[in-house]
């Protein structure tokens, strides 16, 4: 693994009484990095009145970019009532990937809030074209009382959602519907305390806050070239850390159709476009009695996929009644589904 320096070795310590720092790894991101910032600048408390911008600090790492992004974080920064650090590098060709972006900027966040002797010290990612709610910090802290990582919901920006072709809206639209069917059950079947329903099924970038402490239990981001969001969460998952994916923390994210690393949001949609257009393409996905069985930890059964309505129509019909984890077998899913 190539050793990186930390980006942020020469900024200001954080201030007395910071809790969270924010941290957004950036490339090429001149057209969206302004209005991030300034979403984060205008947080406000859960009832409505200014946060405290004392209590959280961001870091911007732009990395290898070809436009202004470092410059217009930089120039927003200085009119900013909240502390705004931004380093500009460009990483060696064999690691110039978002896996190595992401890490490098969490670890110095981590390490800085260590030495800064923040006790239950939080960092809490998005993204550069993600625009979070105006509470996104003070419910972010509030649901991390009792838990060590949260991940918000994430939904696409309104204007971007507009200009989608009306195949991929109503793809995304069925597929919404079946990852809140399984979280649902999933809910009845597997309760935990620290993640109740209500609650949502992602994991991603634009929205995800972890304790310093279990950050580094887990090793940290992985340094992988795509999906690094998802590696880190299955890392803290594995690690035992105690996770809720919260519908109060949300943010919005661009639907852009242009992909800036394979295997994420931004290239499924732009296949699907490029596939469908206006029409829509069938989606399949597990069969319900593999859901379960995935759920429960049991041996999966070997079925083939079902399409996404019908398998969630399966799911709704045992959340309604009620199903519990006894009841729940793979053989009377099956007879649901068929």
């Amino acid at each position: 693994m190539t050793t990186l320096r930390d980006p942020f070795a020469a900024v200001p310590p954080p201030r007395p009484g910071t809790k969270l720092t924010v941290v957004i790894p950036a490339h090429d991101e001149a057209e969206h990095i302004e209005r991030a910032l300034a979403a984060l600048a205008a947080q406000r408390t859960i009832d409505g009145t200014s946060l405290d911008p004392a209590c959280f600090d961001v870091l911007v790492y732009a990395n290898n970019c070809d436009d202004d992004t470092a410059g217009i974080a930089r120039r927003f920064a200085s009119n900013a009532p909240c502390a705004i650090h931004v380093a500009d590098e460009h990483l060696p060709a064999n690691v110039a990937h978002i896996g190595t972006a992401r890490r490098a900027a969490m670890n110095a966040a981590g390490a800085r809030l260590t030495r800064a002797g923040i006790r239950d010290g939080i960092l809490a990612a998005t993204d550069a074209d993600t625009v979070v709610a105006p509470t996104w910090i003070a419910w972010t802290l509030r649901e991390m009382a009792r838990v060590d990582v949260v991940t918000g919901r994430i939904l696409v920006d309104p204007a971007d959602w507009a200009t989608l072709p009306l195949g991929v809206r109503t793809m995304l639209t069925e597929e919404n519907a079946y990852q809140f069917a399984v979280a649902r059950l999933g809910s009845i079947l597997t309760p935990n305390d620290a993640d109740p329903w209500p609650r949502h099924w992602q994991r991603s970038g634009p929205s995800f806050a972890v304790r310093v402490d279990a950050y580094d239990r887990c090793g940290g981001v992985p340094p992988v070239r795509t999906l690094e969001d998802v590696a880190l969460y299955d890392a803290l998952k594995a690690s035992g850390a105690r996770i809720r994916h919260s519908l109060r923390v949300r943010v919005t994210t661009s639907g852009r159709l242009r992909a800036r690393a394979s295997g994420g949001f931004a290239e499924r949609i732009s296949e699907w476009s490029d596939r469908c257009g206006n029409a829509t393409i069938p989606l399949f996905v597990e069969d319900p009695a593999v859901t379960v069985a995935r759920i429960l930890g049991e041996e999966l059964p070997q079925l083939p996929p079902v399409p996404v309505a019908d398998a969630e129509r399966a799911l709704r019909q045992l959340i309604a009644r009620g199903t519990s984890a006894e009841r729940a077998t793979r053989s009377n899913v099956a007879s649901i589904a068929g």
